[in-house]
């Protein structure tokens, strides 16, 4: 697995014409390294060079990490000249970063969204103006088909996640606040061996807000509540969206709810290989349009799924690409009416040869 990804790395590198490409402690390490590390005021980096030459860059308390990254890449037959640098708090890291980069030069791929001015000013000190390009599109495209270990992961956070939402169902009654739900979810979730959790619970007219938090108002008869959940197991996500119905709710709030169950439903049954991410995104907002409620629904259809909760495939109009078999990512249509109530239904989803293979299977219609 490790081999693999690495050797495809490799070849991305010499197919794009790069001289290396620049790492930083989150994902897309991990991705290649299993070192799972936090950013700090002591940069860390990651450097591959096009030929085969690796180095990790990091402070010299940390260093043990890089030994043990180093014997992890070779316990999995990864052909690598690997080295670490470290460097003292006294010193700087000024003299790793012209260990590991001192003869480079050429065009280099960074992470646009994640490295910093820190970690640039460093490998221009010793690069000088080097020319760089956006390493996103070369570890998108690495990271966006799962092999059967990631699914494995993916596969056991999403039962997490179905778990989640039927404690949230349980406590869920009016004169409860979210704010302690929540907690008690969290608990039981993480005895049950999830090692990250993520959550929004809101009620009320929150609801209507996509990103709205967990609500701290006393729950009411006749309030919408949603449950967005996220769990990682081994470093990958789930992401699920139940919405329930505390008692009788209005007629109105009980028609969007309908709307966005068949809408979910049409995307989840109806996505089949071959299709872009456009496609997809329509099989639920036609059906939500032709409703007379598309003003409401105000986001993508779905993302994609894996290290990041949010990472590539989007499910978006604007997303022409077909959806290769292997990648995993959300359904997740919704209504927003403001001041009264929104609906989001969302499961996680695999792209096979047979269509879409849903992860997370928890009951999906919960106006009773």
């Amino acid at each position: 697995m490790l081999k693999r990804r690495w050797i495809n790395l490799l070849q991305a590198l010499k197919a794009s014409e790069l001289a290396g490409i620049a790492i930083m402690p989150g994902p897309n390490m991990f991705y290649m390294t299993g070192l799972f590390m936090g950013l700090s005021e002591r940069p860390t980096l990651l450097t591959v060079h096009e030929e085969g030459k690796a180095s990790l860059i990091m402070p010299v308390l940390e260093s043990q990490k890089g030994q043990l990254v180093a014997r992890r890449l070779e316990d999995n037959g990864v052909s690598l000249d690997f080295q670490v640098f470290s460097y003292a708090d006294e010193e700087g890291p000024e003299r790793a970063f012209e260990a590991a980069l001192g003869s480079s030069s050429g065009t280099w791929a960074l992470e646009f969204r994640s490295l910093r001015l820190l970690e640039y000013s460093l490998m221009k000190g010793v690069m000088g103006d080097f020319q760089w390009v956006d390493a996103g599109e070369i570890m998108k495209e690495l990271r966006m088909v799962k092999d059967e270990a990631e699914l494995r992961s993916m596969k056991e956070a999403a039962r997490l996640a179905d778990l989640g939402v039927e404690v949230a169902r349980k406590l869920l009654a009016p004169g409860e606040r979210a704010r302690d739900i929540v907690v008690e979810i969290e608990r039981q979730l993480k005895l049950q061996g999830a090692q990250m959790v993520s959550m929004s619970l809101a009620t009320g007219a929150n609801t209507a807000i996509p990103h709205a938090g967990t609500s701290t108002d006393l729950i009411e008869e006749g309030d919408l509540a949603w449950l967005d959940l996220c769990v990682n197991v081994d470093g990958y996500w789930s992401d699920i969206t139940r919405t329930y119905a505390i008692g009788e709710i209005s007629d109105e709030l009980k028609q969007i709810y309908l709307i966005v169950l068949e809408a979910q439903e049409n995307a989840r049954l109806k996505a089949v290989p071959g299709m872009i991410g456009a496609q997809v995104d329509a099989l639920a907002r036609d059906v939500i349009a032709a409703r007379g409620y598309g003003d409401y629904f105000i986001h993508r259809t779905g993302h994609g799924l894996g290290l990041e909760i949010h990472e590539d495939p989007y499910i978006v109009e604007s997303n022409r690409d077909p959806l290769p078999i292997g990648s995993t990512f959300t359904i997740e249509p919704g209504i927003y009416l403001p001041g009264k109530g929104g609906v989001r239904i969302e499961d996680d989803v695999v792209l096979t040869h047979a269509g879409l293979e849903c992860l997370t299977n928890y009951e999906r219609n919960l106006l009773g």
